[in-house]
């Protein structure tokens, strides 16, 4: 990463930003050459990342003949206004983030009780209310499902970006927080929160 005061290796960034994103982008080779970015639903248990999907078609062909791949997930904070630091240079806006890279490598799963735990996950992210039987492998009413579907496996070293403006002067960030609480939405003020965090880290 270019900017390595951006760059975080905590497992914690890593769980929270697998949890918030809703959509990850699985970045795969095909088979005339051309890179091609799938976006996808997916879930993490620790730092690998899983995926469901046909066992047919260009992506599983695709990760069949070359599993390289790299894989990235966003959760997005608060668009920031050029106008709050500067009234008539359209440079000063910006956009907060945090952000996940994998490089690794895309695989099948094969062992039953990884599938199951795997389709858990993706059940606890997306559907947290409950309201459906815990998959496990050994349950029949799973059985079917857990033989015809496809899993995939994302590993392999990864590494988190969090960009709150640390490398900005120290007056444009207090200008943000300021603006960022009197808008107030609630993905503002933890933006702001963020940004006052880089603050602290310097004073």
């Amino acid at each position: 990463m270019r900017r390595s005061e951006l760059e975080s290796q905590d497992p914690a960034v890593f769980a929270e930003v697998a949890a918030d994103a809703e959509i990850g982008e699985l970045g795969i080779l095909t088979a005339d050459g051309w890179p091609r970015v799938v976006p996808l639903n997916f879930a993490a248990v620790g730092q690998t990342v899983y995926f469901h999907g046909s066992q047919a078609g260009e992506k599983y062909d695709s990760v069949q003949a070359d599993p390289r791949c790299s894989f990235s997930m966003v959760k997005a904070y608060s668009l920031i206004p050029s106008q709050w630091v500067a009234p008539r240079h359209a440079c000063s806006a910006t956009h907060f983030f945090k952000s996940v890279e994998v490089r690794g490598r895309c695989e099948l799963v094969d062992d039953p009780d990884e599938k199951a735990s795997a389709l858990q996950a993706l059940m606890e992210k997306y559907q947290p209310e409950g309201g459906y039987d815990p998959i496990r492998a050994d349950d029949p009413i799973y059985a079917k499902a857990l033989e015809v579907v496809g899993v995939f496996r994302v590993s392999g070293s990864w590494t988190a970006k969090m960009k709150f403006g640390s490398n900005e002067p120290a007056d444009h960030r207090r200008r943000w927080v300021d603006k960022l609480r009197d808008r107030g939405e609630p993905r503002d003020l933890a933006t702001a929160d963020m940004i006052a965090a880089t603050l602290e880290a310097t004073e």
